[in-house]
């Protein structure tokens, strides 16, 4: 797995940020939120849909790394990573609404291409599908659309140190 302990903008979650990481799971879901007439009810609702996607991601992903981002002293947004010896996925980045267009997101994703390279890793991630903005960012950052469904966009990144390797041995004589 990637080692990220060396980067000081980022840290293991731990048990006393699940508060932070509930909230920087709402941000995501802030626009749908603000609709209903009952903030009360639509808190509950969030919390619900917090728990299922963590036990979701916990399924999926057994094993996956919770981090903390951290920016001028103050917690910023979530990463959640997976991985093994082919390929690092990115299961979820997200940056808090005040933190955004700051490049936070884009440092880390940066970092993690340097290490990828290092170690001749893939990395993949998905996006939702109306997330345009994600979607550029990655895409500006060299990104392939690999896949589209009704719900996602799906994005790898491919060191060149792993293209010529599959490219040399797709030519080579057996």
């Amino acid at each position: 797995m990637v080692e990220l302990a060396r980067l000081s903008y980022l840290r293991p979650a731990r048990a006393d940020d699940d508060p932070f990481l509930y909230d920087v799971f709402c941000t995501t879901w802030a626009d749908e939120v603000a609709a209903l007439p009952n903030q009360n009810l639509a808190r509950h609702v969030l919390r619900i849909q917090h728990i299922a996607q963590e036990r979701r991601f916990d399924s999926r992903y057994p094993g996956r790394r919770r981090f903390v981002l951290w920016h001028d002293g103050e917690r910023a947004g979530r990463c959640y990573l997976f991985g093994s010896a082919t390929f690092l996925h990115i299961v979820d980045l997200t940056v808090m609404t005040g933190f955004r267009s700051r490049g936070i997101g884009s440092r880390l994703v940066h970092d993690l291409m340097r290490e990828a390279t290092a170690d001749g890793r893939r990395i993949s991630l998905r996006v939702a599908r109306g997330d345009e903005r994600s979607a550029d960012l990655y895409a500006s950052l060299g990104f392939d659309l690999v896949l589209a469904d009704d719900v996602d966009t799906y994005f790898e990144w491919t060191p060149a140190s792993v293209l010529d390797a599959t490219t040399q041995s797709s030519h080579a004589v057996p």
